[in-house]
């Protein structure tokens, strides 16, 4: 799908999207709200009707990531997706090709089958790759220093440009401490959810300097202005309201700090990394989350470094919460299917 000069430069303030919706089965649905725990973004709990429905943040009406977590979390299925999320114009505009959420199908079939009748078929990592599920929801037990061990070593041995490893490994088992980092990171994110939302992500209305800052932001960190991660970060400041942490009340945080004087592309090496540290942690049978909310901050108050003991060459690149799972997460859900050009 090829975007055009125009919408590279236009719409980069809540574009005009499809958003899918959710389909709650009443009579399966528990009540457990896991749904909505496990839910980066849009899922919410309707107290009048007693179920999960998808909602919105302030000027948009709905919100979602379509990452499929809350259809892993809920333990009785009783929720489905209803369409696929899309943005239809802009900078932000979909590249995933319009076919709908399609599960896992590494044999190519024409129409793909159910995961359970692929699965024994498969190598013990592709099922860990193909099961894994970010998780929200910890059970309050101590992770042992063995497990965390054996975590960091998986990502010890990962490739990196000229093996240069430039990498380093905060393990943060402190509560109080993880809180106190989380309670100013959320400080300074409040800031950004301003810029693009408004008073308390509520303002009802758009402004016409929004409209201009936004896109401007957006071409310093492309990243961080798309409306999705937006509505996560209004989710997110909420939950924090409630429970004073960004990193769901995980036993551990794992920091992972990258050298900025590394070989080549210091940044891809360290998510190799990363990658490979949550594939082992998840075989183990604990749950991570990338949490990059909580380290987003780093870039700009010298103060969280200090708390860590960060100084140069070392940046902050991303934090991994790291437990044991409440309840079964990790499960094979379906995908957008993304371009693929076949040169032969």
């Amino acid at each position: 799908m090829e975007i055009g000069i125009e919408e590279r430069y236009a719409n980069a303030h809540i574009p005009k999207c499809v958003p899918f919706d959710i389909k709650v089965d009443v009579e399966k649905c528990t009540k457990c709200k896991r749904c909505v725990l496990n839910c980066p973004g849009g899922i919410y709990w309707d107290e009048e009707k007693e179920m999960p429905r998808l909602g919105g943040y302030g000027l948009m009406e709905k919100v979602s990531l379509a990452c499929n977590a809350c259809l892993a979390a809920c333990p009785s299925g009783a929720l489905e997706y209803v369409g696929e999320y899309r943005v239809l114009e802009g900078r932000y505009k979909t590249t995933l090709q319009d076919v709908g959420l399609v599960p896992p199908n590494p044999f190519g079939d024409e129409t793909p089958r159910p995961y359970d009748e692929i699965e024994e078929k498969l190598t013990d990592v592709e099922k860990v790759i193909y099961t894994r599920r970010a998780n929200r929801i910890y059970q309050n037990k101590p992770l042992p220093k063995e497990l965390i061990n054996r975590i960091l070593e998986a990502g010890r041995f990962a490739p990196s440009s000229g093996n240069g490893q430039p990498w380093k490994f905060i393990v943060v088992t402190d509560k109080n401490l993880i809180k106190e980092i989380d309670t100013e990171c959320i400080k300074f994110l409040s800031i950004f959810r301003w810029l693009y939302l408004g008073s308390r992500g509520i303002s009802g209305k758009d402004t016409p300097w929004r409209k201009a800052l936004v896109p401007l932001l957006s071409y310093t960190m492309p990243g961080d202005m798309d409306q999705r991660p937006m509505g996560a970060l209004g989710k997110a400041i909420d939950l924090y309201k409630e429970t004073g942490d960004l990193h769901f009340d995980a036993p551990c945080v794992i920091y992972i700090l990258n050298d900025v004087r590394g070989i080549a592309s210091p940044e891809l090496d360290t998510g190799i990394c990363a990658q490979n540290m949550v594939l082992a942690a998840h075989a183990l049978g604990l749950g991570t989350c990338y949490v990059g909310f909580g380290t987003v901050p780093f870039e700009f108050l010298s103060g969280l470094n200090k708390k860590l003991g960060i100084e140069y060459p070392w940046r902050m690149s991303t934090s991994i919460a790291v437990g044991y799972p409440k309840g079964k997460i990790d499960k094979a859900v379906p995908r957008g299917v993304p371009p693929v050009k076949w040169i032969e």
